[in-house]
């Protein structure tokens, strides 16, 4: 696990580079599909970007990104699901391929979203567990107690 800690840490600074790439694909994506990507990825990068430091307005402006980024994660993949089957049953015309391009490019901005979500929550993991609910914050701790004295033995 420390590999991966350390490995996401060390490129963390790649996640402008996908925060960016993310737009783009919601960009294209607006083609056939009202596409809230596009805004979502172009505020992520200016967080990430231009409010770097850590005051904790900004800190929480952060954590709130993340979670409303986990949470379009979720909508993303019900949408992928339910119009890829839909389009993929209908009649083939000049749409089906712009449709495919869309179905095929949300599938690739889940996969970068997922990717650029784990980083975020790498490494910023301490401010993340901190705006928790007190009862979830604590079954962390008590996970990360237990671990630290299954080290000692």
């Amino acid at each position: 696990m420390e590999k991966i800690k350390n490995l996401a840490k060390q490129n963390s600074h790649r996640l402008k580079f996908l925060l960016i790439t993310g737009a783009i694909i919601g960009g294209i994506n607006t083609l056939s599909r009202a596409d809230y990507n596009l805004i979502l990825y172009l505020y992520m990068y200016y967080i990430w970007h231009f409010m770097d430091n850590q005051k904790e307005s900004q800190i929480q402006e952060k954590v709130s990104s993340f979670f409303f980024a986990f949470y379009s994660l979720i909508i993303d993949i019900i949408w992928c699901i339910f119009w890829g089957k839909k389009w993929n049953s209908l009649q083939k015309d000049s749409e089906s391929t712009i449709h495919f391009i869309v179905i095929f490019l949300s599938w690739i901005g889940i996969i970068i979203k997922i990717i650029s979500l784990f980083i975020i929550c790498i490494v910023e993991w301490d401010f993340i567990k901190s705006s928790l609910p007190k009862k979830l914050q604590d079954k962390f701790n008590n996970g990360n107690k237990f671990e630290a004295f299954n080290d000692e033995e």
